[in-house]
């Protein structure tokens, strides 16, 4: 049940990530003009402008027909000097002194945008009418590679249902997040279907012995395992729907989210659970199978000891770092996802090679009984001991993984205080005389400077207004209102290149603190699961060292050793993994208060983890090494 109700919620949290991401891009997608095919209906520009450090998104529309399409999510289209802005948007300028943001548009707001044409809740995002000779439609300079920062007027034919490039990056970031805990999901679905099965195997022999039916047997195992399973399942189900009004307001990429569009629909969970609860009968049922077939030979079956590297897994590796440079249009996030994958992955391939050559070095250096028996168990079966750490290991690799993303948040706040707009270099000069008078005549104190255009632009066509303003707090909104009311400011090419990173930073902040808690749960459960698993794998062992005379103060030192050195072992090479991993995004520093602090924490799981595995299974250990009737 545990297990079903952890792979459940998390399956639901992740499939909810992915939904919202996608349900952003769908309704953002037509912000980004795509250059017309046929005869073009619509002309479509559009930049981001700024209040404070918050966006505000700006498109603008002329209509080339009598009769243009509707804007996406609304049933009209603007017409010249028509201002429609999103709810936020509108009860800021009514707030606001004109001077400080109602200026910036051509004439009060007409229009409240419904939620179907916003990113999230709050965003602030104006659609504009003009005249086909508006001088907004004089062409812009380009940003690097965020095209909704700058749109170049664009006629098109029909709008756009291709995400931009920044939407495109928090998809492939999320499908990473799906890759990385697929299969610490799916080694504790393993886990739970060999506890399902080792608890029930020798009993269902007995019965089948007993004299009943195979097809019985099959029946009520089946009834069993669904039953079990399905009550993890909806306990899952109902736990993530109790947390989704918490889930729907952390912020990502600038906003939280509407709450349908992280709250996967009835069909989507139903399925999910009837997926888990298969997933788990399955293959609980292939582990009971043998003992209804062949129920004396569950007494004899040896299991086997060997761990071949897991070829399949190699391969999958290497399919899916395929895709993700085939797919992916910013070459950053192919570089981070390989070496995420290689690392990590990599990690789960090789980690019962690594469980066994322990298990062996420790069974030829043991000089204790206890130790001795440690490395044997280990050397005998590394694959149950791996997926009895494997948990842990993803959030020793997650923990050293993610604050290497982090980047001096105080740079951009610094920056912020310099307002940048990109002009073209013929009129620059003009422009910059003109700023000064017409801050001057608006008594808002501010150096105007010209400096070099940014460098992926060409500095013989385009440069940069910088203005200083002495006093950023009162007059950067003043000054940013009188430069777009008087025609003098272009885009802030600067706070598009620094703003999209500085929430990419937060928010490796923010997914660092939401995936933590799901990797210590699923860390939690296996180790618990896992090592139960373990003592019903081997107890005719246990009866054996029992009846052959060792002290039960061996057994239980021997099962500490081989819970506490394992996790110690592969957490510390996930952990360097993590960092090296974490470095390919560029961090500046390998240990901050962030790392600190999820390290500390990190620590913590593991020590709670250890603690709650050996109080839940020593009285398992103590029943199944003197129950002589497991012994054939």
């Amino acid at each position: 049940m545990v297990a079903g109700g952890v792979i459940t919620f998390v399956l639901l949290l992740m499939l909810g990530l992915q939904q919202g991401l996608s349900h952003r891009a769908d309704r953002t997608a037509w912000r980004t003009p795509e250059a017309a095919a046929g005869e073009p209906t619509v002309l479509q520009a559009g930049f981001t402008d700024y209040f404070g450090e918050r966006p505000i998104t700006v498109v603008d529309l002329a209509a080339l027909t009598p009769d243009p399409p509707d804007v996406p999510g609304t049933d009209g289209f603007p017409a010249p000097g028509e201002v429609w802005a999103s709810p936020a948007l509108a009860e800021l300028i009514e707030e606001l002194p004109a001077n400080q943001l109602a200026n910036r548009f051509p004439a009060p707001v007409t229009r409240v945008l419904p939620e179907e044409t916003l990113e999230y809740p709050g965003e602030l995002f104006a659609v504009i009418g003009r005249e086909l000779d508006d001088p907004t439609f004089d062409e812009r300079a380009p940003h690097l590679w965020m095209e909704a920062m700058a749109v170049t007027p664009t006629r098109i034919d029909r709008w756009s249902t291709t995400p931009d490039l920044y939407q495109t990056v928090y998809a492939e970031m999320a499908l990473l997040a799906v890759f990385m805990t697929a299969l610490p999901l799916a080694g504790l679905g393993g886990l739970a279907s060999r506890l399902m099965a080792g608890r029930r195997q020798r009993r269902l022999a007995t019965l089948r012995l007993l004299g009943a039916s195979t097809s019985q047997l099959a029946r009520l195992t089946i009834t069993e395992l669904a039953t079990f399973a399905g009550i993890g399942a909806v306990i899952g189900a109902v736990l993530h729907l109790l947390v989704l009004p918490l889930v729907s307001r952390i912020p990502i990429k600038g906003g939280p989210w509407f709450p349908p569009d992280v709250e996967p629909g009835a069909l989507l969970t139903l399925g999910t659970m009837a997926a888990v609860v298969l997933m788990l009968t399955l293959g609980a049922l292939s582990g009971i199978l043998p003992s209804i077939r062949d129920p004396l030979g569950s007494y004899r079956r040896a299991r086997p000891s060997s761990t071949p590297l897991r070829w399949w897994s190699v391969l999958l590796m290497g399919a899916a770092v395929a895709l993700f440079w085939l797919r992916s249009s910013n070459p950053l996030v192919p570089i981070v996802f390989t070496g995420v994958v290689f690392l990590g992955w990599g990690l789960f391939s090789t980690g019962p090679l690594i469980i066994g050559g322990l298990g062996r070095l420790l069974a030829r250096r043991a000089h204790r009984p206890a130790t001795l028996l440690a490395g044997r168990f280990l050397a005998d079966s590394p694959d149950s001991a791996w997926r009895t750490v494997s948990g842990f290991s993803l959030a020793a690799f997650l923990a050293a993984t993610l604050p290497l993303g982090l980047r001096g948040v105080g740079d951009f706040e610094n920056r912020a205080d310099r307002l940048e707009a990109v002009a073209p270099a013929a009129t620059i000069e003009t422009r910059a005389a003109e700023a000064r008078a017409v801050l001057g005549a608006a008594d808002i104190q501010a150096d105007v400077e010209i400096t070099a255009a940014p460098f992926w632009l060409d500095e013989a066509e385009w440069a940069t207004l910088t203005l200083t303003v002495n006093d950023p707090e009162v007059e950067r909104e003043r000054a940013r209102t009188t430069m777009i009311e008087s025609g003098l400011w272009g885009p802030e090419m600067q706070m598009a290149e620094d703003l999209p990173t500085k929430w990419l930073v937060l928010d490796g902040v923010v997914i660092g603190v939401v995936v933590m808690p799901i990797a210590a749960l699923v860390a939690l459960a296996t180790m618990v699961i896992g090592t139960i698993a373990r003592i019903y794998d081997r107890r005719e062992a246990l009866i054996a060292l029992r009846l052959a005379g060792t002290a039960p103060g061996v057994l239980s030192s021997a099962q500490r050793y081989e819970l506490v050195l394992p996790t110690a072992l592969v957490g510390t090479i996930a952990a360097i993994a993590g960092l090296i991993s974490g470095s390919t995004s560029g961090g500046v520093s390998l240990l901050n208060a962030y790392s600190a602090g999820i390290f500390a924490g990190l620590f913590s799981i593991g020590a709670i983890a250890l603690w709650l595995a050996g109080r839940a299974s020593h009285p398992v250990l103590e029943r199944v090494s003197t129950d002589l009737t497991e012994r054939e």
